[in-house]
């Protein structure tokens, strides 16, 4: 057996918000302690039991998260294994959906804000190939999760309102296969990881309270990382990844109407509003994301004195223009002025970006 205990104690979190001249402070102090227990039940079987135990006074919560990890060796390179625990999170992330770009809020638990909560099991298989060459690992999860939180639909975002008032309470699964390759031995080492994944959110308020995707919600995630050795002293190195779209709400349509009572019939005083027709809540799906790094580092003795590392990366290396955000925007006629006509625009953050470093220890 192999035990380990331990506490941990942070104080001084707080949380602002500035409306109206004034200045809001949320603060808290949370408390943990935890026990850790590795046991070798024969020669084939292994297991990892523990517990968390955790303190939160804002609200006053204190809660127990028991874990518990099993494995079964079936032979020197090949082996099953099993998790399950049960996990609490204070601080919520709080995303808006009705504006283009994403403003996540991070908000801590209260009296009235519950602590998220998750189960979540997980059953896998591992196996050593090629003389422990390569790793490859396959495992499937489920996560239950409680007390997650949303903006209402009729939320106002005016200063001075308070922000407890304009969430909604619900709950979401998540589930999944995760497939990892890594070749660990050699000149040429690197890894591949495939994820397939689904993240559902259900609440009674949004939605017309059917189930809905979250924003960060990725079908397929791939990334590739590879590293070949050139010399004792250089090597080149490359990462490639690939996500899906991120989960997006969008218009499909607009009207337009005349919102002035006071117009009388007259064209020359006319005042036109614009309603747009929306998708269901994150109905849509932005453009896959993917890019290519590539990077070269070599290592010398920097004046012949200090172990040194120069490296050149370049970000991005065929330019992709990953979307940021959607946006419904106008084109124009810069000759008149004019309104031509709406077009879905597209924000993107970085291209490609090379960088030259160089990093020394003394």
């Amino acid at each position: 057996h192999g035990f380990v205990s331990g506490a941990e104690a942070s104080a001084g979190f707080g949380w602002e918000e500035f409306g109206l001249g004034k200045k809001k402070e949320l603060n808290a102090v949370e408390l943990s302690y935890y026990i850790q227990d590795d046991w070798k039940i024969d020669d084939n079987w292994n297991a990892n039991i523990g517990t968390r135990m955790f303190y939160f006074n804002k609200g006053g919560y204190f809660n127990i998260e028991p874990r518990l990890s099993a494995s079964y060796k079936i032979d020197e390179n090949n082996s099953f294994k099993a998790a399950f625990s049960l996990a609490n999170q204070y601080l919520h992330l709080i995303v808006r959906n009705d504006i283009s770009l994403p403003t996540d809020l991070w908000f801590p638990s209260t009296e009235t804000i519950k602590p998220a909560k998750s189960y979540q099991a997980m059953i896998g298989y591992e196996s050593y190939l090629f003389d422990r060459e390569y790793y490859f690992t396959c495992e499937a999860y489920y996560k239950d999760m409680r007390n997650l939180y949303e903006y209402k639909d009729s939320a106002s975002f005016s200063f001075g309102i308070p922000l407890e008032n304009q969430f909604t309470r619900g709950r979401g699964e998540a589930y999944g296969i995760e497939l990892f390759l890594n070749k660990q031995i050699g000149d040429f080492t690197g890894w591949i990881g495939y994820t397939l994944s689904w993240t559902k959110r259900y609440f009674d308020e949004l939605n017309n309270g059917k189930p809905f995707y979250p924003r960060y919600d990725r079908r397929h995630d791939v990334s590739f990382v590879l590293t070949y050795k050139l010399s004792e002293n250089s090597e080149i190195g490359a990462t490639w990844v690939y996500g899906t779209g991120q989960a997006y709400t969008m218009p499909t349509g607009s009207l337009e109407f005349n919102d002035d009572p006071y117009n009388n019939g007259s064209d020359y005083y006319s005042w036109y509003d614009e309603k747009y027709q929306y998708t269901e809540r994150n109905g849509f799906r932005l453009p896959a994301f993917h890019k290519l790094d590539v990077s070269y580092m070599y290592k010398f003795q920097f004046f012949g004195l200090f172990p040194a590392k120069f490296h050149i990366n370049i970000y991005n290396l065929y330019n992709q223009k990953n979307p940021f955000a959607w946006y419904i925007d106008y084109d124009y006629n810069y000759s008149n002025g004019e309104q031509v006509t709406k077009k879905v625009k597209q924000l993107t953050l970085f291209p490609i970006i090379p960088t030259i470093g160089l990093s020394f220890n003394f």
